[in-house]
Formats: structure tokens, C-alpha cells, sequence
């Protein structure tokens, strides 16, 4: 994944097709078959398994640059949470024939990847999961509703977490994966921002799914998959909307004369800026402590508490900014400062959620 290579793709294949994806139901068949090809759907999965084999870092740093150069956060985000939220997990927690199965498939981009695991009103609270995984005659029938999740419209396969041990509270709750012919429905969900990546609610009735289609130990579906699954998606997405914000503040000023901007206007962007300069080494140190050898549970945890904070505060003060200076944002930008809402409902969740997932 070159960098150039992906600067040159963000800018003349997903740029100038932003706004007819922006208004489709679900994700654009080519242009995800070409992020394969570029190998982005599959970079930290195993040669062996059809990916790059690259690292998490160059994995994230590769998202970022094509979340940066096409304005498109959605599109992006569908890409981390195929990779973090499904093809990666199956490779930590999938048995063998799991791996071997499916894994391929994601990463040419055959199938698109999703992770059901929140659910209406309760989002991902392990102890008040209402979607059961019944064993019956060597097989689960699992049955809830899960949503929104990213991708579904497209997904063809799904990381479904289910209780399986009414009675063991977060100890009781497996993940399997299913595929949507399986039984999946779907119905879309519009969430007034990132339009360009699909979300939908999960349907399931009576799903039937054998025993081998199970991700990992039965019961451990909290203790190991749902709670890596927020770390990692988490540790990867922030990079990605560090770098989107920089995009963001580059397109403002360049259209500014310094001459007619206020001192204190420009005292303000300036310490955006080297914010956003802070957040990125910040970020990557993150992804070390993650996904690298050094093993420091406190201080991840405290990083993301504060970029659980600082990111919708930095939105909240530019925005402000932007209102008071009157200064003018083209139609891009716009859209950019639409899709970062997701950071005002990721701020909403993510006390609740370090307290009920760690």
C-alpha cells in the first residue's frame, strides 16, 4: 500500500464519486473490488488467509490517508469495521476452517464484512443482551435484533454476538458467524450523517447455525471478542478522524486571506492546528499500546478517555469558530463537518460503554 498509490486512488476514483455513493443504499460493488485490489480490505490479515500482511499501523495509516484525500469518512469507516470489526477477529478467534472459509473472501472483497453486536436501546450492555442463541440438536437457533450496524445493507456475512448461558450474565454470551443467507434480514437505517456508509438493523428468527460457525470459546464471547472489538475499532478509528480533522482545517484556512482575518481568529486556527498535531502522535501512540509488544492497560485506557473528550470538544470549538468568524465552508467541507456528528454520538456512549465492556 503505497502511499502515493492510495493519494492518487482517494483523489481520482473515490472523490469524484462521493456524491453519486452518497446517495445509494449500500456500498458500491467496483469501487470496493478496487480497495481490495489496492489491498486496503485485507492489509493486517495473513498472506495465508489472502491478506497483506502488513502492520496495524501501515493498515491505519493507509485508511487515513483515503479517508483525508477523498473527504469521505463514511466509506472509510466502512473499511475499518469490515477489517477491525469482522475479517480481524475471525483471524484472533475463528477456528481453522473458519479462517480458511471466509477470510479470503474479505479480503478480495467477495464479501463484505459487519459485526452485529449492539442492540436498540441497550447498544452493546453485555447484561442486557436480548438476543439468544439456543443450542438445539448440535445446532443454535438464535433469534434478537441488533442495530444499527455499519455495513449490513452490503454485508454479506455477520459477527453475531447471542447469549447462550441466560443465567451467567456476561460470562454467558458467544459470537458465531453468519452469513446473510443464513436467514439474516435486514432493514436500512439512516443516520443523517456518513452516507456513505450503509447501516441497517439485524433481524434474526430462529437463524439456524451449526456449532462450528462459532468465533472463539462458548461464553467468551464479552470477555475476549466484544471487548477487542471496541479496543481495536476504537485505537484504529481515531488516527483516521485525526487525519479527516487536518483535511477539515486545511480546507478552511486555504480559502482565507491572512490580511482580512481577525489576529485573534487566526491565534485560534493555529492552535487547532497544533492540536491536531498533538492527537496524532497521541494516536499512534495508541496503536502501539494496542496492537504493538508493549502491554500498558492504564495508560490505553486513559488515552481513550481523553480522545473520548478532546475530538468532540475540537469539533465543538472549530464549529464555533467557523459561526463567530463567519468563515465561509464550501460543499465540501460542509459535508465533512456533517459526518464528524459521529463524534458527537460517540462522545454520548463511550463513558458507558469503558464501564460496561472493560
Amino acid at each position: 500500500m503505497n502511499a502515493k498509490e492510495l493519494r492518487t486512488f482517494a483523489r481520482s476514483r473515490i472523490f469524484p464519486s462521493l456524491e453519486r455513493r452518497a446517495s445509494g443504499k449500500k456500498l458500491d460493488k467496483r469501487l470496493w473490488k478496487k480497495l481490495a485490489e489496492i489491498g486496503i480490505l485485507g492489509a493486517p490479515i495473513k498472506k495465508r488467509y489472502g491478506g497483506q500482511g502488513a502492520g496495524m499501523e501501515e493498515f491505519v495509516e493507509g485508511l487515513s490517508i483515503l479517508a483525508a484525500e477523498s473527504f469521505d469518512l463514511g466509506l472509510a469507516l466502512s473499511v475499518l469495521d469490515h477489517v477491525m470489526l469482522c475479517a480481524y477477529p475471525l483471524q484472533v478467534f475463528g477456528s481453522e476452517k473458519l479462517k480458511r472459509r471466509y477470510l479470503p473472501l474479505l479480503c478480495s472483497g467477495e464479501l463484505v464484512g459487519a459485526a452485529a453486536v449492539s442492540e436498540p436501546g441497550s447498544g452493546a450492555n453485555p447484561t442486557r443482551m436480548r438476543t439468544r442463541a439456543e443450542k438445539r440438536d448440535g445446532s443454535y437457533l438464535i433469534s434478537g435484533e441488533k442495530g444499527p450496524v455499519t455495513n449490513a445493507p452490503s454485508a454479506g456475512v455477520f459477527l453475531v454476538l447471542a447469549v447462550t448461558d441466560p443465567a451467567a450474565g456476561k460470562k454467558g454470551l458467544s459470537a458465531f458467524l453468519l452469513e446473510r443467507e443464513d436467514g439474516i434480514q435486514v432493514e436500512e437505517v439512516e443516520l443523517g450523517y456518513l452516507s456513505t456508509s450503509p447501516h441497517g438493523k439485524v433481524l434474526l428468527d430462529e437463524v439456524r447455525v451449526s456449532a462450528d460457525r462459532m468465533v472463539g470459546e462458548e461464553g467468551q464471547g464479552h470477555e475476549r471478542v466484544s471487548r477487542s472489538l471496541f479496543l481495536w475499532e476504537r485505537t484504529a478509528v481515531i488516527p483516521v478522524v485525526v487525519a479527516f480533522l487536518e483535511r477539515w482545517h486545511h480546507l478552511l484556512i486555504s480559502h482565507l486571506y491572512p490580511a482580512s482575518v481577525p489576529p485573534d481568529v487566526r491565534a485560534a486556527l493555529a492552535q487547532r492546528k497544533v492540536e491536531l498535531t498533538a492527537y496524532r502522535a497521541l494516536g499512534k501512540r495508541l496503536l502501539e499500546l494496542t496492537f504493538g509488544d508493549e502491554e500498558d492497560g492504564r495508560e490505553r485506557l486513559e488515552l481513550l478517555l481523553f480522545f473520548g473528550g478532546a475530538l468532540p470538544e475540537w469539533v465543538e470549538s472549530m464549529r464555533d469558530l467557523v459561526e463567530e468568524a463567519r468563515i465561509p465552508l464550501d460543499e465540501n467541507a460542509s459535508r465533512m463537518l456533517n459526518d464528524l456528528r459521529l463524534l458527537e454520538v460517540g462522545r454520548s456512549v463511550l463513558d458507558w460503554q469503558l464501564q460496561n465492556l472493560l
